[in-house]
C-alpha cells in the first residue's frame, strides 16, 4: 500500500485515465490519490509495459501537489466517460499527459 509522505496513513486511490503512447508499446495510467488522515493529494503516474514482451515492468511515480491544482485537475478528468478506455476521444484523452501533472517526488517503484 502506498503510503503518505505526510502523515504515513494508507493512501486512497481516487481515479486512474489510462492512455497509451503511439512511439512506443506502453500503457500510462494517471492517478489521483488522497490522505483521508491529512488531506495530502497526490498525483500518481504508473506505466505499464506488459505489451512489451522484453520488457514487462511497472514503474509508478507519485507527487505531492497542491489541493487546489488537484482538484482541478480532478474535475476536468472526471468528465471522461470511459476512464478505462484508451481511445477515448474526450478532452483529457486528446491532451494526456495534462500539463502540470507532477509535485514533489512522493513515492518511486519499479517493478
Amino acid at each position: 500500500m502506498i503510503k503518505c509522505i505526510k502523515c504515513q496513513h494508507d493512501l486512497k486511490y481516487s481515479l486512474s485515465i489510462l492512455t497509451e503512447k503511439e512511439d512506443r508499446p506502453i500503457e500510462i495510467s494517471y492517478q489521483w490519490w488522497f490522505c483521508e488522515n491529512c488531506g495530502a493529494k497526490y498525483y500518481g503516474i504508473l506505466e505499464d509495459s506488459h505489451v512489451n514482451m522484453f520488457d514487462d515492468r511497472l514503474l509508478h511515480k507519485g507527487y505531492l501537489v497542491e489541493e487546489n491544482k488537484w482538484k482541478e485537475s480532478f474535475e476536468e478528468a472526471s468528465k471522461c466517460p470511459d476512464p478505462r478506455n484508451s481511445s477515448c476521444k474526450c478532452t483529457f484523452h486528446r491532451d494526456a499527459p495534462p500539463a502540470g501533472f507532477y509535485g514533489d517526488s512522493a513515492w518511486y517503484t519499479y517493478d
